[in-house]
Protein backbone atom coordinates (compact mmCIF):
# COMPACT_ATOMS: atom_id res chain seq x y z
CA UNK A 1 0.00 0.00 0.00
CA UNK A 2 1.18 3.54 -0.72
CA UNK A 3 2.61 5.34 2.34
CA UNK A 4 1.00 8.46 0.97
CA UNK A 5 -2.47 6.98 1.29
CA UNK A 6 -2.11 6.31 5.01
CA UNK A 7 -0.90 9.80 5.92
CA UNK A 8 -3.01 11.85 8.34
CA UNK A 9 -4.97 8.72 9.31
CA UNK A 10 -7.68 9.19 6.68
CA UNK A 11 -8.68 5.55 6.71
CA UNK A 12 -7.98 2.31 8.51
CA UNK A 13 -9.36 0.87 11.70
CA UNK A 14 -7.01 2.82 13.94
CA UNK A 15 -7.24 6.06 11.98
CA UNK A 16 -10.96 6.20 11.20
CA UNK A 17 -11.98 8.10 14.33
CA UNK A 18 -9.03 10.46 13.90
CA UNK A 19 -10.12 11.18 10.34
CA UNK A 20 -13.63 12.09 11.43
CA UNK A 21 -12.31 14.35 14.19
CA UNK A 22 -9.81 16.04 11.91
CA UNK A 23 -12.49 16.98 9.37
CA UNK A 24 -15.58 17.37 11.54
CA UNK A 25 -15.67 21.16 11.21
CA UNK A 26 -17.56 22.14 8.04
CA UNK A 27 -16.20 25.68 8.38
CA UNK A 28 -13.06 24.50 6.61
CA UNK A 29 -14.99 24.81 3.36
CA UNK A 30 -16.68 28.09 2.41
CA UNK A 31 -20.34 28.18 1.43
CA UNK A 32 -20.34 30.30 -1.73
CA UNK A 33 -22.79 33.15 -2.08
CA UNK A 34 -24.55 33.68 -5.39
CA UNK A 35 -22.09 36.42 -6.33
CA UNK A 36 -18.93 34.51 -5.41
CA UNK A 37 -16.80 32.46 -7.69
CA UNK A 38 -16.82 28.76 -6.92
CA UNK A 39 -13.51 26.95 -6.71
CA UNK A 40 -13.74 23.29 -7.63
CA UNK A 41 -11.51 20.27 -7.95
CA UNK A 42 -12.10 17.14 -10.00
CA UNK A 43 -11.38 13.64 -8.72
CA UNK A 44 -11.25 11.12 -11.56
CA UNK A 45 -10.19 12.76 -14.82
CA UNK A 46 -10.93 10.03 -17.33
CA UNK A 47 -13.66 9.76 -19.92
CA UNK A 48 -16.66 10.69 -17.77
CA UNK A 49 -14.73 13.30 -15.84
CA UNK A 50 -13.91 15.17 -19.02
CA UNK A 51 -17.48 14.87 -20.26
CA UNK A 52 -18.59 16.65 -17.09
CA UNK A 53 -15.88 19.26 -17.57
CA UNK A 54 -17.50 20.19 -20.88
CA UNK A 55 -20.34 21.76 -18.87
CA UNK A 56 -18.46 22.92 -15.77
CA UNK A 57 -15.95 24.80 -17.94
CA UNK A 58 -18.78 26.79 -19.51
CA UNK A 59 -19.85 28.23 -16.15
CA UNK A 60 -18.55 31.78 -15.76
CA UNK A 61 -18.54 31.63 -11.95
CA UNK A 62 -16.43 28.44 -11.73
CA UNK A 63 -12.68 28.09 -11.31
CA UNK A 64 -11.27 24.56 -11.56
CA UNK A 65 -8.15 24.66 -9.41
CA UNK A 66 -7.19 21.03 -8.76
CA UNK A 67 -7.19 17.67 -10.56
CA UNK A 68 -6.56 14.22 -9.06
CA UNK A 69 -6.30 10.90 -10.86
CA UNK A 70 -4.29 7.75 -10.18
CA UNK A 71 -3.34 7.83 -13.87
CA UNK A 72 -0.74 10.59 -14.34
CA UNK A 73 -1.72 11.00 -17.98
CA UNK A 74 -5.34 11.71 -17.12
CA UNK A 75 -4.41 14.17 -14.39
CA UNK A 76 -1.87 16.03 -16.51
CA UNK A 77 -3.88 16.16 -19.72
CA UNK A 78 -6.99 17.35 -17.91
CA UNK A 79 -5.04 20.05 -16.06
CA UNK A 80 -3.68 21.24 -19.41
CA UNK A 81 -7.16 21.24 -20.88
CA UNK A 82 -8.54 23.36 -18.03
CA UNK A 83 -5.68 25.86 -18.34
CA UNK A 84 -6.32 26.22 -22.07
CA UNK A 85 -10.09 26.53 -21.68
CA UNK A 86 -9.97 29.07 -18.87
CA UNK A 87 -6.86 30.93 -20.14
CA UNK A 88 -5.53 30.98 -16.60
CA UNK A 89 -3.25 29.13 -14.27
CA UNK A 90 -2.78 25.40 -14.64
CA UNK A 91 -4.65 23.53 -11.88
CA UNK A 92 -2.61 21.54 -9.41
CA UNK A 93 -2.47 17.91 -10.59
CA UNK A 94 -1.75 14.90 -8.39
CA UNK A 95 -2.50 11.23 -7.83
CA UNK A 96 -3.88 11.83 -4.34
CA UNK A 97 -7.24 13.57 -4.08
CA UNK A 98 -6.70 14.30 -0.39
CA UNK A 99 -4.21 17.00 -1.29
CA UNK A 100 -7.02 19.17 -2.66
CA UNK A 101 -9.17 18.51 0.41
CA UNK A 102 -6.50 20.22 2.54
CA UNK A 103 -7.12 23.47 0.67
CA UNK A 104 -9.22 26.00 2.58
CA UNK A 105 -9.97 27.88 -0.64
CA UNK A 106 -11.69 24.88 -2.28
CA UNK A 107 -15.51 24.90 -2.23
CA UNK A 108 -16.45 21.60 -3.83
CA UNK A 109 -15.26 18.53 -5.71
CA UNK A 110 -16.51 16.66 -8.76
CA UNK A 111 -16.10 12.90 -8.40
CA UNK A 112 -16.04 10.90 -11.65
CA UNK A 113 -14.11 7.84 -10.53
CA UNK A 114 -15.14 4.20 -11.03
CA UNK A 115 -18.10 3.18 -8.86
CA UNK A 116 -16.01 1.52 -6.14
CA UNK A 117 -14.26 4.87 -5.55
CA UNK A 118 -17.40 7.01 -5.06
CA UNK A 119 -17.97 6.56 -1.32
CA UNK A 120 -14.51 7.23 0.14
CA UNK A 121 -13.77 10.58 -1.55
CA UNK A 122 -17.36 11.76 -1.05
CA UNK A 123 -17.21 11.14 2.68
CA UNK A 124 -13.68 12.55 2.98
CA UNK A 125 -14.77 15.64 1.05
CA UNK A 126 -17.82 16.50 3.15
CA UNK A 127 -15.84 15.89 6.35
CA UNK A 128 -13.33 18.39 4.98
CA UNK A 129 -16.13 20.91 4.47
CA UNK A 130 -16.54 20.57 0.70
CA UNK A 131 -19.73 20.14 -1.32
CA UNK A 132 -19.79 17.21 -3.74
CA UNK A 133 -21.04 16.38 -7.22
CA UNK A 134 -20.59 12.61 -7.57
CA UNK A 135 -21.33 10.50 -10.62
CA UNK A 136 -23.90 7.73 -10.68
CA UNK A 137 -24.42 5.05 -9.54
CA UNK A 138 -24.11 6.42 -6.01
CA UNK A 139 -21.88 3.65 -4.69
CA UNK A 140 -20.62 0.11 -5.13
CA UNK A 141 -23.13 -1.27 -2.61
CA UNK A 142 -26.08 -0.26 -0.43
CA UNK A 143 -24.04 0.19 2.77
CA UNK A 144 -21.63 2.61 1.08
CA UNK A 145 -24.51 4.70 -0.23
CA UNK A 146 -26.11 4.89 3.20
CA UNK A 147 -22.77 5.97 4.71
CA UNK A 148 -22.55 8.79 2.15
CA UNK A 149 -26.02 9.99 3.12
CA UNK A 150 -25.16 9.99 6.83
CA UNK A 151 -21.95 11.95 6.19
CA UNK A 152 -23.86 14.54 4.19
CA UNK A 153 -26.50 14.91 6.89
CA UNK A 154 -23.97 15.30 9.68
CA UNK A 155 -21.91 17.92 7.89
CA UNK A 156 -24.76 19.79 6.17
CA UNK A 157 -22.90 19.60 2.88
CA UNK A 158 -24.50 19.39 -0.56
CA UNK A 159 -24.13 15.99 -2.26
CA UNK A 160 -25.56 16.00 -5.78
CA UNK A 161 -25.52 12.93 -8.02
CA UNK A 162 -25.15 12.73 -11.79
CA UNK A 163 -28.56 11.29 -12.64
CA UNK A 164 -28.98 14.27 -14.93
CA UNK A 165 -32.23 13.22 -16.58
CA UNK A 166 -34.03 14.71 -13.54
CA UNK A 167 -32.97 18.15 -14.79
CA UNK A 168 -34.39 17.62 -18.28
CA UNK A 169 -37.68 19.40 -19.00
CA UNK A 170 -39.14 16.63 -21.12
CA UNK A 171 -38.44 13.99 -18.47
CA UNK A 172 -40.12 16.23 -15.90
CA UNK A 173 -43.16 16.68 -18.16
CA UNK A 174 -43.33 12.94 -18.84
CA UNK A 175 -43.34 12.21 -15.11
CA UNK A 176 -46.13 14.76 -14.64
CA UNK A 177 -48.19 13.01 -17.33
CA UNK A 178 -47.79 9.63 -15.65
CA UNK A 179 -48.68 11.07 -12.24
CA UNK A 180 -51.66 13.04 -13.58
CA UNK A 181 -53.67 9.92 -14.40
CA UNK A 182 -53.97 10.82 -18.08
CA UNK A 183 -52.67 7.37 -19.05
CA UNK A 184 -55.30 5.74 -16.83
CA UNK A 185 -54.11 3.24 -14.28
CA UNK A 186 -50.36 2.75 -14.90
CA UNK A 187 -49.78 -0.89 -14.01
CA UNK A 188 -46.81 -2.00 -16.14
CA UNK A 189 -43.47 -0.32 -16.88
CA UNK A 190 -40.60 -1.54 -19.04
CA UNK A 191 -36.99 -0.28 -19.08
CA UNK A 192 -34.32 -1.71 -21.37
CA UNK A 193 -30.85 -1.60 -22.96
CA UNK A 194 -30.16 -3.56 -26.14
CA UNK A 195 -27.07 -3.84 -28.36
CA UNK A 196 -25.07 -6.53 -30.15
CA UNK A 197 -21.38 -6.93 -29.28
CA UNK A 198 -21.31 -10.71 -29.71
CA UNK A 199 -19.34 -12.88 -29.81
CA UNK A 200 -16.10 -11.09 -28.97
CA UNK A 201 -17.26 -8.64 -26.31
CA UNK A 202 -14.13 -7.19 -24.70
CA UNK A 203 -11.98 -9.98 -26.10
CA UNK A 204 -9.12 -11.63 -24.22
CA UNK A 205 -6.53 -9.61 -22.33
CA UNK A 206 -3.63 -11.12 -20.34
CA UNK A 207 -2.57 -9.96 -16.88
CA UNK A 208 0.43 -7.62 -17.06
CA UNK A 209 2.44 -5.31 -14.85
CA UNK A 210 0.65 -2.01 -14.18
CA UNK A 211 2.01 0.94 -16.20
CA UNK A 212 4.50 3.13 -14.34
CA UNK A 213 2.26 6.16 -14.74
CA UNK A 214 -0.55 4.50 -12.74
CA UNK A 215 -0.85 4.00 -8.97
CA UNK A 216 -2.61 0.68 -9.37
CA UNK A 217 -2.86 -0.11 -5.66
CA UNK A 218 -4.78 3.10 -5.14
CA UNK A 219 -6.92 2.39 -8.21
CA UNK A 220 -7.97 -0.89 -6.57
CA UNK A 221 -8.68 0.94 -3.33
CA UNK A 222 -11.33 -0.93 -1.33
CA UNK A 223 -11.69 -3.63 -4.00
CA UNK A 224 -9.96 -7.03 -3.68
CA UNK A 225 -6.35 -7.25 -4.79
CA UNK A 226 -6.07 -8.49 -8.40
CA UNK A 227 -3.33 -8.51 -11.06
CA UNK A 228 -3.43 -5.57 -13.44
CA UNK A 229 -5.48 -6.28 -16.56
CA UNK A 230 -6.60 -3.78 -19.20
CA UNK A 231 -10.05 -5.39 -19.29
CA UNK A 232 -10.53 -4.56 -15.63
CA UNK A 233 -9.19 -1.01 -15.89
CA UNK A 234 -10.35 2.22 -17.57
CA UNK A 235 -13.91 2.16 -18.99
CA UNK A 236 -14.20 -1.64 -18.97
CA UNK A 237 -14.07 -1.89 -15.16
CA UNK A 238 -17.86 -1.68 -15.04
CA UNK A 239 -18.25 -5.26 -16.28
CA UNK A 240 -16.65 -6.63 -13.07
CA UNK A 241 -18.49 -6.86 -9.77
CA UNK A 242 -15.35 -5.94 -7.81
CA UNK A 243 -15.77 -2.38 -9.08
CA UNK A 244 -19.29 -1.91 -10.42
CA UNK A 245 -22.59 -3.57 -11.28
CA UNK A 246 -22.52 -4.06 -15.05
CA UNK A 247 -25.08 -2.52 -17.36
CA UNK A 248 -27.70 -2.90 -14.62
CA UNK A 249 -25.94 -0.20 -12.59
CA UNK A 250 -24.42 1.77 -15.45
CA UNK A 251 -27.61 2.47 -17.42
CA UNK A 252 -30.33 0.84 -15.34
CA UNK A 253 -29.91 3.52 -12.68
CA UNK A 254 -30.85 6.27 -15.15
CA UNK A 255 -33.93 4.41 -16.32
CA UNK A 256 -35.17 3.12 -12.97
CA UNK A 257 -34.57 6.56 -11.44
CA UNK A 258 -37.29 8.03 -13.64
CA UNK A 259 -39.63 5.15 -12.83
CA UNK A 260 -39.28 5.66 -9.06
CA UNK A 261 -39.94 9.37 -9.61
CA UNK A 262 -43.06 8.71 -11.66
CA UNK A 263 -44.40 6.05 -9.28
CA UNK A 264 -43.49 8.18 -6.23
CA UNK A 265 -41.79 5.11 -4.75
CA UNK A 266 -38.75 4.52 -2.56
CA UNK A 267 -38.27 1.01 -3.88
CA UNK A 268 -40.00 -2.19 -4.89
CA UNK A 269 -41.62 -4.74 -2.58
CA UNK A 270 -39.87 -7.63 -4.30
CA UNK A 271 -37.40 -8.46 -7.06
CA UNK A 272 -36.30 -11.50 -9.02
CA UNK A 273 -33.91 -11.89 -11.93
CA UNK A 274 -32.53 -14.30 -14.46
CA UNK A 275 -29.73 -14.11 -17.00
CA UNK A 276 -26.03 -14.79 -17.42
CA UNK A 277 -23.04 -14.37 -19.69
CA UNK A 278 -24.71 -15.85 -22.75
CA UNK A 279 -23.27 -14.26 -25.89
CA UNK A 280 -19.88 -12.63 -25.18
CA UNK A 281 -16.64 -14.58 -25.12
CA UNK A 282 -14.72 -12.61 -22.49
CA UNK A 283 -14.05 -12.78 -18.76
CA UNK A 284 -16.67 -10.36 -17.43
CA UNK A 285 -18.49 -11.54 -14.32
CA UNK A 286 -21.56 -9.35 -14.72
CA UNK A 287 -24.26 -10.64 -17.09
CA UNK A 288 -24.52 -9.76 -20.75
CA UNK A 289 -28.14 -10.92 -20.66
CA UNK A 290 -30.47 -9.97 -17.82
CA UNK A 291 -34.17 -9.83 -17.06
CA UNK A 292 -35.23 -8.28 -13.74
CA UNK A 293 -38.81 -8.05 -12.45
CA UNK A 294 -39.66 -5.56 -9.71
CA UNK A 295 -43.03 -5.66 -7.98
CA UNK A 296 -44.43 -2.38 -6.65
CA UNK A 297 -47.76 -1.99 -4.86
CA UNK A 298 -49.39 -0.46 -7.96
CA UNK A 299 -47.26 -1.63 -10.87
CA UNK A 300 -44.76 -4.16 -12.20
CA UNK A 301 -41.43 -2.91 -13.58
CA UNK A 302 -39.21 -5.02 -15.80
CA UNK A 303 -35.63 -4.19 -16.74
CA UNK A 304 -34.31 -6.03 -19.79
CA UNK A 305 -30.72 -6.03 -21.00
CA UNK A 306 -28.99 -7.95 -23.74
CA UNK A 307 -25.62 -7.61 -25.42
CA UNK A 308 -26.14 -10.25 -28.07
CA UNK A 309 -29.03 -8.80 -30.08
CA UNK A 310 -29.61 -5.17 -31.00
CA UNK A 311 -33.21 -5.33 -32.21
CA UNK A 312 -34.82 -2.11 -31.02
CA UNK A 313 -37.84 -2.19 -28.72
CA UNK A 314 -40.46 0.19 -30.11
CA UNK A 315 -37.69 1.64 -32.28
CA UNK A 316 -35.37 2.45 -29.35
CA UNK A 317 -32.25 0.63 -28.19
CA UNK A 318 -32.86 1.95 -24.67
CA UNK A 319 -35.76 3.64 -22.95
CA UNK A 320 -38.78 3.59 -20.67
CA UNK A 321 -42.33 2.56 -21.52
CA UNK A 322 -45.17 3.38 -19.10
CA UNK A 323 -48.35 1.44 -19.88
CA UNK A 324 -51.72 2.56 -18.54
CA UNK A 325 -55.30 1.51 -19.22
CA UNK A 326 -55.86 4.56 -21.45
CA UNK A 327 -52.51 4.77 -23.17
CA UNK A 328 -48.74 4.51 -23.07
CA UNK A 329 -45.81 6.90 -22.76
CA UNK A 330 -42.54 6.07 -24.52
CA UNK A 331 -39.56 7.99 -23.19
CA UNK A 332 -35.82 8.41 -23.69
CA UNK A 333 -33.36 11.30 -23.98
CA UNK A 334 -34.52 12.14 -27.49
CA UNK A 335 -38.02 12.95 -26.22
CA UNK A 336 -41.32 11.35 -25.30
CA UNK A 337 -44.44 10.19 -27.09
CA UNK A 338 -47.92 9.73 -25.65
CA UNK A 339 -49.77 6.93 -27.45
CA UNK A 340 -53.54 6.56 -26.85
CA UNK A 341 -54.74 2.98 -26.53
CA UNK A 342 -57.69 1.30 -28.23
CA UNK A 343 -60.43 -0.59 -26.46
CA UNK A 344 -61.26 -3.94 -28.00
CA UNK A 345 -64.26 -6.15 -27.40
CA UNK A 346 -63.27 -8.81 -24.85
CA UNK A 347 -63.19 -12.26 -26.41
CA UNK A 348 -66.19 -14.36 -25.43
CA UNK A 349 -67.98 -11.71 -23.36
CA UNK A 350 -70.72 -11.15 -25.96
CA UNK A 351 -71.56 -14.84 -25.98
CA UNK A 352 -72.32 -14.74 -22.26
CA UNK A 353 -73.57 -11.22 -21.59
CA UNK A 354 -74.60 -9.94 -25.01
CA UNK A 355 -73.43 -6.60 -26.42
CA UNK A 356 -71.92 -4.13 -23.98
CA UNK A 357 -71.07 -0.51 -24.64
CA UNK A 358 -67.35 0.00 -25.24
CA UNK A 359 -65.87 2.86 -23.22
CA UNK A 360 -64.17 5.66 -25.09
CA UNK A 361 -60.58 6.81 -24.54
CA UNK A 362 -60.16 10.58 -24.71
CA UNK A 363 -56.37 10.69 -24.31
CA UNK A 364 -54.74 12.70 -27.10
CA UNK A 365 -51.51 11.73 -28.79
CA UNK A 366 -48.55 14.06 -28.28
CA UNK A 367 -44.80 14.23 -28.72
CA UNK A 368 -41.98 16.37 -27.39
CA UNK A 369 -38.28 16.42 -28.20
CA UNK A 370 -35.76 16.35 -25.38
CA UNK A 371 -32.16 16.18 -24.18
CA UNK A 372 -30.17 14.50 -21.43
CA UNK A 373 -30.40 17.41 -18.97
CA UNK A 374 -26.67 17.66 -18.24
CA UNK A 375 -26.13 21.47 -18.53
CA UNK A 376 -29.01 22.46 -16.20
CA UNK A 377 -28.04 19.63 -13.84
CA UNK A 378 -24.56 21.12 -13.42
CA UNK A 379 -26.06 24.58 -12.97
CA UNK A 380 -28.47 23.27 -10.33
CA UNK A 381 -25.56 21.93 -8.28
CA UNK A 382 -23.72 25.24 -8.45
CA UNK A 383 -26.83 27.21 -7.53
CA UNK A 384 -27.47 24.90 -4.56
CA UNK A 385 -23.94 25.56 -3.36
CA UNK A 386 -25.07 29.16 -2.88
CA UNK A 387 -28.66 28.63 -1.73
CA UNK A 388 -27.92 25.53 0.41
CA UNK A 389 -31.11 23.94 -0.93
CA UNK A 390 -31.17 20.25 -1.81
CA UNK A 391 -30.15 19.61 -5.42
CA UNK A 392 -32.47 18.07 -7.99
CA UNK A 393 -30.69 14.71 -7.64
CA UNK A 394 -29.94 14.78 -3.95
CA UNK A 395 -27.86 11.90 -2.58
CA UNK A 396 -30.83 10.23 -0.92
CA UNK A 397 -32.99 10.29 -4.06
CA UNK A 398 -30.18 8.86 -6.18
CA UNK A 399 -29.30 6.30 -3.49
CA UNK A 400 -32.78 4.81 -3.73
CA UNK A 401 -32.53 4.65 -7.52
CA UNK A 402 -29.10 3.02 -7.26
CA UNK A 403 -30.55 0.50 -4.81
CA UNK A 404 -32.88 -0.85 -7.49
CA UNK A 405 -29.75 -1.81 -9.44
CA UNK A 406 -28.12 -3.43 -6.42
CA UNK A 407 -31.34 -5.39 -5.86
CA UNK A 408 -31.41 -6.63 -9.45
CA UNK A 409 -27.80 -7.80 -9.24
CA UNK A 410 -28.29 -9.46 -5.85
CA UNK A 411 -31.42 -11.29 -7.04
CA UNK A 412 -29.43 -12.50 -10.06
CA UNK A 413 -26.62 -13.77 -7.82
CA UNK A 414 -28.81 -15.65 -5.33
CA UNK A 415 -31.17 -16.94 -8.03
CA UNK A 416 -34.49 -16.47 -6.25
CA UNK A 417 -37.22 -13.94 -5.56
CA UNK A 418 -36.34 -11.51 -2.77
CA UNK A 419 -38.66 -9.41 -0.63
CA UNK A 420 -37.36 -5.91 0.13
CA UNK A 421 -37.98 -3.48 2.99
CA UNK A 422 -37.21 -0.10 1.42
CA UNK A 423 -37.37 1.78 4.73
CA UNK A 424 -34.97 -0.52 6.60
CA UNK A 425 -32.92 -1.21 3.45
CA UNK A 426 -32.86 -4.91 4.24
CA UNK A 427 -34.31 -8.04 2.72
CA UNK A 428 -37.05 -9.77 4.65
CA UNK A 429 -35.86 -12.93 6.39
CA UNK A 430 -32.92 -13.51 4.04
CA UNK A 431 -29.48 -13.26 5.74
CA UNK A 432 -27.73 -14.60 2.62
CA UNK A 433 -29.07 -11.76 0.48
CA UNK A 434 -28.47 -9.21 3.26
CA UNK A 435 -24.79 -10.18 3.28
CA UNK A 436 -24.53 -8.81 -0.28
CA UNK A 437 -25.69 -5.32 0.73
CA UNK A 438 -22.13 -4.51 1.79
CA UNK A 439 -18.61 -5.88 1.53
CA UNK A 440 -15.46 -5.92 3.63
CA UNK A 441 -13.13 -3.33 2.09
CA UNK A 442 -9.46 -4.04 1.58
CA UNK A 443 -7.41 -3.15 4.64
CA UNK A 444 -6.44 0.49 4.67
CA UNK A 445 -9.44 1.61 2.59
CA UNK A 446 -12.20 1.36 5.18
CA UNK A 447 -14.84 4.09 5.33
CA UNK A 448 -14.15 6.62 8.10
CA UNK A 449 -16.56 6.66 11.02
CA UNK A 450 -18.78 9.73 10.89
Amino acid sequence: MSDQFTRRGFVGTAGAVGAAAAFAAPAIGRASSAAERKRLGIIGAGSRGNQLLDDFLKQEDVDLVAVADVDDRHAGETADRIKEAKKGERPHASRDYREMLDRKDLDAVIIATPDHWHALPTIHAVLAGKDVYVEKPVAHNVAEGRAMIEAGRKTGKIIAVGTQQRSSNHFRKAVDIVRSGKLGKVFWVQTWNFENISPVGMGPSPDTAAPSYVDYDRWLGPAPERPFNLNRFHLLFRWYSDYAGGMMSDWGVHLNDIVLWALDAKGPDSVYATGGVETTDDDRDTPDTLQVVYEFPTATLTYSMRKGNGYKFNGHDYGILFCGTDGSLLLDRSGYEVIPDQIGKPYGIKLVHGDRETRKITLEASKEKGDDGQPPHVRNFLDCMASREKPTSDIEIAHRSTNTCHLGNIAYKVGRKLNWDAEAERFKNDPEADALLSREPRKGYELPKV
